[in-house]
């Protein structure tokens, strides 16, 4: 059991936000800088650190929503109160957030929010925001980590998911572990093995042993793993991982590497502040740090409700009375508070990660509830959308944790003329027993009208006359029509008849190919295929009423669009295939329906375009639907 007295658990949260406004002061004014800064100069920048004002981060604000959330909800905060802060408090509308507000809007479970049509689903956002986990639940790394998976999950998967994970962990062992090599080995412990996320930091840890030189390491991490993204986790969790390693537990050292490395410098150099400030405590910081740094935190105007100057003793407080409770109410047997310290000292023992790894490999597009007696899980195995005439296969399983045997009928209602095939005999489950069968809902295009969103109900009766609903949304398919290959990207095609580009003339089968389109924030052209040329990719949108609006489309190579027959933007240039190769550009939706004409040159074999309506202020644009053919003229 690790016990930490109330003065230690005082000093290290308190260190823990310390470090962190340091390493925002330091590592904002850098952020996105991939050469990184020039060194000698940074070897002196601990006296600007009291120009900079409060630093904020976007990570920061969701730390501050989700104390607040924390004080009203407790210990056993879940998923879909983080969801409701979220859209109460957060107005961001940049890269992974915009997204997963769409998602949440769009009544999406929490487990498949941050993964589907989330281009920047493997972003930094849920990292610089992890480890307050880590103070919340100190000595306890794997409850850390259930903690931050609860959080990563809304707006990321993959790298972006376990890098979260992976930096609770770690923190949360600082609290009870000096070494920092001990110390990274435990968050590793709480990540797959063959994720991207650990084969990075594991090559970081080995590249370090056998070259000794943060620079070499450097260089050796970026080329195995650098995207186009400066934001990208997998990088960033790299860059923490080599600071530590590299400062071997000395502050100055540790957050100056951070900084030299350049990339996402504020969220990496505030990370590695937090945790160095919990592995030290406040007072171990070195003095030309700690004070010439304002020690308050200014939110930014994204924060909608709450106060937007916190001074770090108000944040310390708050993250110790909450941490008291979790550890309460969450860590017993493994972590306790006393008034006067152990005559043993503690130590973390070896953090047991099974039970958690297990739940990480239901993968993403898996979602559970509790119900009663019985545990549900309903496996989407894919995006969870729906097409016309295609049907979708959803994978049920029933787990009875009463303490006698259930006897369930299921059944599943979806909207008008969609059709529904599923077991329809009663199931009986003994106890402690689980049991699976499959689902099948389809959509015929003779019958029904595929929505954005469409709810589907598993309604499960049990014998004693009790029952339990489980929603099962399905986001309808974007309906798109494509031509091609033609000839220059330069010269006019047939698609670009007036009819055509204006909406006089009907989209259909005759001479184009019909896509639906399951993800297109991500890429529309995955069930296109064909040689390189020029392609043309038209709908038919459908506003309920006129209003301004922007187009972001993403391409690697050139582009022309047209809206309502009328080209509202153009450019040709080769790019890579990423969510960063893209253009944002305001439009007018008209009421009805509006036809966009996208033409694109296919230089490469690697074809990638993505189309996104946004609202004005940066947020998806749900009102715009282009699931369904356009009604007859």
């Amino acid at each position: 059991m690790v016990t930490l007295t109330e003065a230690e658990y005082r000093d290290r949260v308190t260190g823990g936000w310390i470090g962190k406004l340091i390493g925002l002061a330091l590592g904002a004014p850098l952020d996105g800088e991939k050469s990184g800064p020039d060194r000698e100069t940074l070897e002196q920048y601990p006296e600007a650190l009291s120009r900079q004002r409060g630093a904020g981060h976007e990570g920061a604000d969701f730390q501050l929503v989700w104390l607040r959330t924390l004080q009203g909800a407790g210990p056993g905060i879940t998923a879909d109160d983080l969801i409701s802060a979220w859209l109460k408090h957060l107005a961001h509308s940049r890269r992974e957030y915009a997204y997963a507000r769409a998602n949440f809007r769009r009544d999406l479970p929490a487990q498949v929010s941050g993964m589907f049509d989330n281009p920047f689903r493997e972003g930094i956002g849920a990292l610089a925001r992890s480890d307050l986990w880590g103070m919340l639940a100190p000595g306890d790394p794997e409850q850390a980590a259930w903690y931050a998976r609860r959080d990563a999950m809304l707006d990321h998967s993959g790298s972006g998911f376990h890098a979260a994970i992976l930096l609770a962990a770690m923190v949360s062992a600082a609290f009870a572990e000096s070494d920092i090599g001990r110390v990274v080995e435990a968050g590793l412990s709480f990540i797959p093995e063959d994720s991207k996320v650990a084969r990075a930091v594991r090559d970081v840890a080995r590249w370090h042993g056998e070259f000794a030189h943060w620079d070499r390491t450097r260089d050796m991490l970026l080329r195995a793993y650098s995207t186009d993204d400066a934001r990208d986790s997998t990088v960033a969790a790299g860059f923490l991982a080599l600071a530590l390693l590299h400062g071997s537990g000395a502050f100055e050292r540790t957050l100056l590497t951070a900084a030299n490395c350049g990339w996402s410098t504020a969220c990496v150099c505030a990370a590695a502040g937090g945790l160095l400030g919990v592995l030290l405590g406040a007072e171990q910081i070195p003095a030309d740090w700690r004070e010439p740094v304002r020690h308050e935190l200014i939110a930014g105007w994204e924060v909608v409700g709450l106060p937007r100057s916190i001074p770090s003793a108000m944040l310390s407080a708050q993250t110790r009375e909450l941490g008291r409770m979790v550890i309460r109410a969450e860590c017993g047997g493994r972590v306790q508070l006393a008034q006067e310290p152990p005559e043993e000292p503690s130590a973390l023992t070896e953090p047991d990660a099974s039970s958690f790894l297990r739940q990480l490999a239901f993968g993403p597009y898996v979602a559970s509830y509790r119900r009663g007696p019985l545990q549900v899980q309903v496996d989407y195995d894919g995006p969870p959308t729906i097409g016309y005439d295609t049907p979708r296969r959803l994978g049920l399983a029933l787990t009875n944790a009463a303490t006698r045997s259930l006897e369930v009928q299921a059944r599943i209602s979806a909207p008008p003329g969609f059709v529904v095939t599923s077991p329809s005999d009663a199931i009986t489950l003994a106890e402690g027993t689980a049991v699976s069968f499959f689902a099948t809902i389809s959509a015929p295009r003779e019958h029904a009208q595929i929505a954005t969103a469409n709810p589907c109900t598993l309604f499960l009766s049990v014998e004693d006359g009790s029952e339990a609903v489980v929603p099962i949304t399905l986001i309808g398919e974007s309906l798109w029509f494509a031509a091609g290959p033609y000839g220059s990207f330069d010269e006019a095609h047939a698609p670009e008849q007036p009819g055509i580009l204006a909406g006089d003339t009907p989209l259909n089968d005759e001479g184009c190919q019909r896509l639906s389109v399951p993800e297109p924030s991500v890429n529309l052209l995955a069930g296109l295929e064909g040689d390189q040329g020029t392609y043309y990719l038209a709908t038919d949108v459908h506003m309920p009423r006129a209003r301004h609006a922007r187009l972001r489309v993403g391409c690697n190579d050139g582009t022309r669009v047209w809206l309502n027959g009328q080209e509202v933007f153009f450019q040709h240039e080769h790019r890579a295939v990423s969510p960063l190769s893209a253009d944002e550009f305001p439009i007018a939706l008209r009421e009805s329906w509006n036809r966009l004409v996208i033409k694109m040159a296919g230089c490469s074999p690697r074809r990638f375009l993505s189309v996104t309506f946004k609202d004005p202020d940066g947020q998806v644009l749900l009102e715009a639907v282009n699931t369904a053919p356009r009604s007859p003229l």
